[in-house]
């Protein structure tokens, strides 16, 4: 098996494993676990671990109504793609990562989730502040939470929600039709046509930033420092001032 493919796919993120299968996949085509091992000499019971990682990553896929359980690679170009989404997301958070290496200063605490229900927890803990301020897409969060915009509403509407909001989210007739309710229950929203191809969400609630990818691998970082949210607050407010009012 060609070593600097290997290595290639493990600075990619596969462990050594996972690139011996996903390699040997490729060339047999489409493969059954017992021709995997033969090719990898690996055992069977390793085989399936990997794959079933693989499978959920999107990296691999089985074939249907196949007697025998049989596999096949996805096109590799897919392995680029993802890279290419971290790259930018890295990108667009690489101007927050700076503003944390400041000296001399309390460090901010950051938390990582990338479960859904860690994502729905801090949206959780944003809608029991008072004035939490968003650049979103509802769309985006109906994706993962089909349910979690209506729980929004219906909180807003019971009085279970108390908080007076901004939202600034992206300008569809979907992200309109979806303001228009928020604004029926008091809150503020405003529409910017640059958001409409952005992935990343961003909350600022009390001290903290909440930054969420809802791509097809969400996760979400929130960073809890007084300095930040002061320096990023006027950020959002320049967006706001941009955005237009929903008719």
């Amino acid at each position: 098996m060609d070593e600097t493919l290997l290595k290639l796919l493990e600075q990619s993120g596969f462990t050594e494993k996972e690139a011996g299968v996903y390699l040997a996949l490729l060339e047999l085509g489409q493969g059954k676990v017992n021709e995997i091992a033969k090719k990898t000499e690996l055992k069977r019971s390793i085989i399936y671990v990997i794959l079933e990682s693989l499978i959920k990553r999107g990296y691999v896929s089985e074939i249907p109504n196949k007697k025998i359980n049989t596999y096949q690679a996805t096109d590799p170009s897919i392995i680029l793609t993802k890279l290419q989404i971290t790259a930018k997301n890295f990108f667009e958070m690489l101007p927050l990562l700076r503003t944390l290496s400041s000296k001399g200063k309390k460090r901010p605490k950051i938390t990582y989730h990338e479960t859904k229900e860690g994502i729905w927890n801090t949206y959780e803990e944003i809608s029991r502040t008072t004035t939490p301020f968003f650049i979103t897409s509802h769309t985006r969060i109906k994706k993962h939470f089909s349910d979690g915009v209506d729980k929004w509403l219906s909180g807003l509407t019971k009085g279970i929600h108390r908080y007076k909001s901004k939202n600034l989210v992206p300008e569809t007739g979907e992200e309109i039709e979806i303001g228009k309710e928020f604004l029926k229950l008091g809150q503020k929203v405003r529409v910017l046509p640059e958001l409409k191809g952005m992935n990343m969400d961003f909350a600022i609630y009390n001290n903290k930033l909440a930054i969420t990818s809802l791509e097809d691998d969400p996760f979400i970082v929130i960073i809890e420092s007084e300095e930040l949210v002061k320096s990023m607050r006027p950020i959002f407010e320049i967006a706001w001032q941009k955005g237009k009012e929903i008719r």
